[in-house]
């Protein structure tokens, strides 16, 4: 499913640059439960972000189902993330004023869905993750660890093949990260591919397979 050849990233400030990947060469197949770990600085949410066709790589190769990624225009770009991928973030990027439903709701609304079938669907996904009860709650009425399982979901409303998360459980106390690693686990059961970011041991050993990062680099 994925392909990374001799990955670079370098960034430049003012006169300065950072290399933040240095020749990464990694492949993931259709289907895995992967953690990359790394701590601070090691160059692991950059990667994660050229996984996730948010950022480019300086130099390297890099095939996502077999396309040519870095060959890719931004507007291509924006459509194999909007139909390939889902987003997980640590900090849950709700919008505070909507609802659990609403926030679900909201992607499949702007790509024409209807009303009905939008909420249908965002009911049926909030009711995966184990929030059937809290749909009309909002953000501010939600602990940590149920708003990461409203992010899950709408992470899920597009169907995508890969589920991508940047450090989803750091926000949380052992209990809630737990218990966001066992949805991930029954999703990757259901045949989504899960990579997640993180830098805590105990929470990589969850998943099937651990890439280790260092210094920008696969160690």
């Amino acid at each position: 499913m994925i392909k990374m050849s001799n990955i670079t990233k370098t960034y430049k400030t003012g006169n300065v640059e950072v290399n933040a990947l240095k020749g990464i060469n990694l492949t993931i197949s259709k289907g895995e439960f992967l953690a990359i770990l790394g701590p601070s600085g090691s160059g692991k949410s950059t990667l994660m972000n050229v996984i996730g066709c948010l950022d480019v790589p300086s130099n390297g190769e890099y095939y996502l189902d077999e396309i040519d990624v870095l060959r890719m225009k931004d507007d291509q770009l924006a459509t194999i993330r909007n139909n390939k991928i889902g987003f997980i973030f640590q900090k849950y990027n709700l919008l505070p004023r909507l609802s659990a439903l609403q926030n679900v709701q909201m992607p499949l609304l702007f790509r024409g869905i209807s009303r009905k079938q939008s909420k249908e669907k965002a009911i049926e996904l909030l009711q995966l993750v184990g929030l059937g009860e809290r749909i009309h709650h909002k953000p501010s009425e939600l602990s940590g660890g149920q708003q990461q399982r409203v992010s899950i979901a709408r992470a899920l409303v597009g169907s995508p093949s890969i589920l991508l998360a940047d450090e989803p459980t750091g926000a949380l106390d052992t209990k809630s990260g737990s218990e966001i690693i066992e949805i991930f686990t029954q999703l990757n059961e259901k045949g989504n591919t899960v990579i997640f970011i993180t830098h805590d041991q105990t929470i990589a050993q969850k998943a099937k397979r651990i890439i280790r990062i260092t210094d920008g680099m696969v160690v």
